[in-house]
């Protein structure tokens, strides 16, 4: 008994020096193998640049270090920093050590500035003075995120926060979150552009300056405010909180009442006819603006959105809407589709909180939503046979390629690309089967048909766009059935007839089950590329299925690299022709 119990011993100690020397050599690999980030430039450490208290070269110095050293961090410990210039921050993430004051001397000029950020945080600071105090974004990068956290901002003649917009889409792609940030004194509090802007757990004290024709907050996209504090300084005539251009959302937003308040929301954004459509929604809120005589509501229509809603707030002696007098009610709702307008003014207390202007309801109520009428923009029916006349012409010196294709789009690394089979396929066309136009545009009750027009020469098919906009009108292909034993690939090709404008996107539907799987949607590059999808990848455990292919002619293509926003759109008249769709067999 006594040699096992010593043989037990050695075995479970030997197991634990071979498991603390592996658990060893991990940590020595990992860190032989892992490269840390090089620390954060400490701003202090250029402090020999600094002259008459002016931090503005010690930060530059520190940025190009950060940039050289590739931590692209610079540290601030806790302290007062004074600078004279705008600082750019495009390659530096500032990273405060405790109270950091940044106060700008000059009242023109901003404070950190920088256009070509993808994922920032600032968090910590407090910033004085300036023109604008925090000036961010990007040339509407793709999935970026910028975050405003925990910062002071006090005195800004212009805005402590503007996301930039130089054009209709800068910034436009970023989520931009700004939290538990002071506003005080500043003559605008934010700027924002973005798909979609959170601001929440925020205190806002405004400035007294008599600052004419400017909110508080200007919106040009979707713009969420969250627990919002706001103490109005009333000095003029025309104040407002929100100027909004696109579609705005406030929730629990306190739109106070000191010196009578001024108006929450003034409206810009008019309606979308169909599709998309603008909102403003006011819920759970405080709505003061007598202060603001010309406009003494809690949303003021220079023109109307397709929705508005104002729901369980305390409206402080106002309406809940007023109307831009000269606003031509007979005509702006003209067109508008059914299911487009939504108008609710519900759960609120307060002596005038309860209707809605009886001229926007009688207007709304008469007005017309006759079939779609597209004018000018549209190739009428006669023009579009004299035009598919003529692209028949035209079409018939395209030849298709005499050697066997091989698709590269989307194959991992390692794999060889489909190449393309003259053998044992299916041809897809209209010869073989019904393809459609009968049916909506997605998300609207506007017909394919108006947009498109479809017709074959040979074994090609013409895909002709009639109308001047940027949809996505679809060809539906019906009832394809699809042996996934014999011939798996979904393939097809454009032919290259230097048409401007459009792309191609492929939409694959299984009708068993409407699971639905979109191939491809390819808004840059070659559009007249060769492509190919195994659907057994897609359409996994089966050996048949019949499907709906819907063929997307997209009213916009990006022709530049990312961030240069270059972009070709369809015009009516122009064309695309089909070399071949076809169910092909494994290689």
């Amino acid at each position: 008994m006594k040699d096992l119990k010593k043989q037990h011993f050695i075995v479970n100690y030997t197991e634990k020096v071979l498991l603390s020397i592996f658990l060893f050599l991990v940590i020595v690999a990992n860190s032989i193998e892992a490269k840390p980030a090089a620390p954060a430039v400490n701003i202090m450490d250029y402090a020999n640049t600094v002259v008459d208290g002016d931090y503005t070269k010690a930060i530059r110095m520190a940025i190009a270090a950060a940039a050289e050293t590739r931590s692209y961090e610079i540290y601030f410990p806790a302290g007062h920093y004074s600078i004279s210039d705008t600082i750019d921050m495009n390659s530096a993430t500032p990273i405060s050590g405790g109270k950091v004051t940044i106060q700008q001397r000059d009242s023109e000029k901003d404070i950190f500035y920088a256009d070509q950020v993808w994922q920032r945080t600032i968090r910590g600071f407090s910033f004085l003075g300036g023109h604008d105090q925090i000036a961010i974004g990007n040339k509407n990068v793709d999935q970026g995120f910028i975050v405003i956290s925990e910062c002071k901002f006090k005195d800004a003649s212009g805005a402590a926060i503007r996301f930039i917009r130089k054009g209709k889409s800068e910034t436009a792609s970023t989520y931009c979150l700004v939290e538990k940030c002071h506003f005080s004194r500043c003559i605008q509090s934010l700027i924002s552009v973005s798909d979609l802007t959170t601001f929440r757990d925020c205190w806002i004290t405004t400035s007294a300056k008599n600052i004419e024709n400017m909110a508080v907050i200007e919106n040009y996209g979707v713009l969420k405010c969250i627990n919002i504090l706001g103490v109005p300084l009333v000095t003029s005539t025309d104040q407002r909180w929100i100027d909004n251009h696109g579609s705005v959302i406030c929730n629990n937003f306190r739109f106070g009442g000191e010196g009578a308040g001024f108006t929450p929301v003034v409206n810009y954004k008019g309606m979308y006819k169909e599709g998309y459509g603008s909102f403003v929604i006011l819920e759970d809120s405080f709505l003061a603006a007598l202060g603001n005589n010309k406009r003494a509501c809690a949303v003021y229509c220079e023109e109307i959105p397709n929705m508005i809603v104002v729901h369980n707030c305390n409206l402080y002696g106002v309406p809940a809407i007023k109307i831009r007098e000269t606003l031509d009610l007979n005509t702006c709702f003209t067109g508008v589709r059914p299911g487009m307008m939504r108008y609710s003014i519900s759960g609120n207390i307060g002596e005038l909180a309860g209707t809605l202007p009886e001229e926007m309801i009688a207007a709304a109520s008469s007005r017309t939503a006759a079939s779609y009428n597209y004018g000018d923009k549209q190739l009428s029916g006669e023009m579009t046979r004299k035009r598919m006349n003529e692209i028949k012409k035209e079409a018939v010196k395209f030849k298709s390629d005499p050697e066997p294709l091989i698709v590269t789009y989307q194959i991992p690394k390692g794999e060889k690309g489909h190449t393309q089979q003259l053998n044992g396929y299916i041809d897809v066309n209209p010869n073989t089967y019904e393809w459609s136009l009968d049916d909506y545009l997605d998300a609207t009750t506007e017909l394919n048909s108006d947009y498109l027009a479809i017709d074959t020469i040979v074994d090609d098919v013409i895909i002709l766009n009639r109308i001047d906009d940027g949809k996505y009108p679809d060809i539906r292909i019906k009832n394809v059935n699809v042996d996934l034993s014999k011939t798996p690939y979904l393939t097809w090709k454009l032919k290259n007839v230097g048409t401007k404008g459009g792309h191609i996107a492929v939409k694959v539907i299984d009708k068993a089950t409407d699971e639905q799987v979109l191939l491809m949607e390819n808004y840059c590059g070659d559009q007249t590329d060769y492509l190919a999808y195994d659907l057994r990848k897609f359409f996994k455990n089966k050996d048949k299925i019949s499907i709906d292919i819907k063929l997307y002619l997209c009213g916009v293509r990006i022709t530049g690299s990312s961030g240069k926003n270059m972009s070709i759109n369809l015009k009516k008249g122009d064309w695309m022709l089909l070399d071949f769709m076809r169910l092909e067999p494994d290689k």
